[in-house]
């Protein structure tokens, strides 16, 4: 049996060389310290954002 894939509107075979390859989430996949990293940096745009907005408009107004 042929396995197939959708490639852009097309489906197209694969070879077994790319049958072998395989990707995706691995089985010891962690929700967890994905969700902690994320929370580190919006935590961190939380705190700059505000500052990095006023220079901007400082140095715009400096332009004028």
């Amino acid at each position: 049996m042929e396995e197939q894939r959708f490639c852009g509107k097309a489906l197209e075979g694969l070879t077994s060389s790319e049958l072998c390859i395989c990707g995706g989430i691995a089985a010891e996949f962690d929700l967890g310290a994905i969700m902690t990293i994320v929370r580190k940096v919006l935590d961190f745009l939380d705190d700059y954002i505000p500052q990095l907005i006023k220079g901007f408009k400082d140095g715009f107004n400096l332009v004028k």
